[in-house]
């Protein structure tokens, strides 16, 4: 196991350099540990990385063929791929069990960064909940590792800083039985997070994503998973800047694209459900960017053609991977804070009247008495996503915060 040793467990010199974050009245959690062990959680986070998602996705669909192919099997492979582009409306519905989220091994990936979810206020069992999650970053590992896993250490600031909850003084030494994930600090909620459709798509794969609480991310999602169990206890988690974000993505600061992003407060006012903003500081550290000046001719020539032909351009970037700790798909090891807000109330309206907001895009003007309500609606969420980047990005506990550059802007 000698070539899986990461960067900084053979090397005391360097050991400041590593993540490690101090919680009030809790200690320290930190990416430190015996050489097995780090290396354990660099092989688990492979595991679920991009090294694993896109061979898996040629696997997948390699074994479809053959399966289509082979006389004894061509039946069941039809059926189940007629049952999956079909029938199969798990992807919108949100009911797919999320089984997946409960294993062990999203605890050593968690830890690889660490990651720690915070709790500042409560979210009530029998509430309907949109979180929007911000910044993007190049993957979103932070939305995987908080919402699609039970792996994530946690702290509970809801009731104070005197009564922090155990989970967060485990050290990475110690993977005891002590609560992790979203589930412990939201007992009853059942978050789903949504991504493209387009992940739904790839047979075999589908049902690994969906066993981690996924949705896809239409209009239909929301309105089903909202209203499921008369809408007690569901939360959908969207990542709002997209693909478009991504490209504004620079170490040590949080750049959003959500001026205009106003759709997914749209569905939340519709489901009577409550906003709740969600800041991940350390997401936009995760990945080195190649700046246009650091590309070959090659390189450039090639996004210039995809973004002249596409009209969509995606950033250059280089992690780590396995047995090399300057270059890959892997993200680095850096600390990931994700601090959960405080719900913003849907509007009341009157009766069973029917929201429909109508706004010029352009102009940013209201065209109905809805459209108004949207955009006051909107500019509470970015309000209450300013104030939790000025109130926590100071704090002791959060290093990522504490290392920033700049400070968070809503740039588009």
């Amino acid at each position: 196991m000698a070539a899986l040793q990461d960067d900084d467990a053979h090397d005391s010199s360097r050991r400041e350099s590593v993540p490690l974050f101090d919680i009030p009245n809790i200690g320290r959690v930190s990416g430190l540990g015996s050489t097995w062990e780090r290396s354990r959680q660099t092989l688990a986070l492979y595991l679920c990385s991009l090294y694993f998602a896109m061979p898996m996705i040629l696997v997948s669909w390699y074994w479809t063929a053959i399966l289509f192919l082979f006389p004894l099997t061509t039946l069941h492979i039809s059926v189940y791929l007629g049952y999956i582009f079909k029938l199969d409306q798990s992807p919108e519905t949100g009911t797919y069990t999320a089984w997946i989220r409960q294993w062990k091994i999203w605890e050593y990936a968690c830890d690889y960064f660490p990651l720690l979810i915070v709790k500042t206020s409560e979210l009530k069992p029998d509430g309907r909940y949109v979180l929007g999650y911000h910044p993007h970053g190049i993957i979103s590992c932070g939305a995987m590792g908080a919402f699609a896993t039970n792996g994530a250490r946690t702290l509970d600031l809801s009731k104070g800083d005197s009564s922090h909850t155990a989970s967060s003084s485990l050290t990475t030494e110690d993977y005891g039985d002590s609560p992790r994930g979203f589930s412990s600090l939201f007992p009853g909620i059942d978050q789903r997070l949504v991504t493209l459709p387009i992940n739904f798509s790839t047979p075999f794969l589908r049902e690994y994503i969906l066993g981690m609480g996924c949705c896809n991310s239409s209009k239909e999602t929301f309105r089903n998973v909202l209203q499921r169990n008369k809408g007690q206890g569901n939360a959908l988690v969207v990542v709002v800047g997209g693909a478009a974000e991504s490209m504004l993505v620079k170490p040590g600061s949080i750049e959003l694209v959500l001026e205009n992003r106003r759709g997914f407060i749209r569905e939340a006012i519709i489901s009577n459900a409550s906003l709740v903003p969600v800041l991940a500081f350390g997401e936009t550290d995760l990945y080195h960017i190649i700046e246009g000046h650091e590309a070959n001719g090659f390189i450039r020539d090639i996004q210039d053609w995809v973004r002249e032909k596409t009209g969509v351009a995606m950033p250059l970037f280089r992690g780590r991977s396995l047995f090399f700790r300057d270059f890959g798909l892997m993200p680095l090891r850096k600390t990931l804070i994700v601090v959960v807000g405080k719900p913003i109330p849907p509007p009341q309206l009157p009766g069973n009247t029917i929201f429909n907001p109508l706004v010029n895009r352009n102009t940013r003007e209201p065209q109905n008495e809805h459209g108004k309500i949207l955009l006051e609606w909107h500019d509470k969420y970015c309000n209450a996503l300013k104030d939790m980047f000025q109130t926590y990005k100071d704090k002791d506990w959060n290093t990522s915060g504490r290392s920033r550059r700049e400070s968070l802007k809503i740039v588009k």
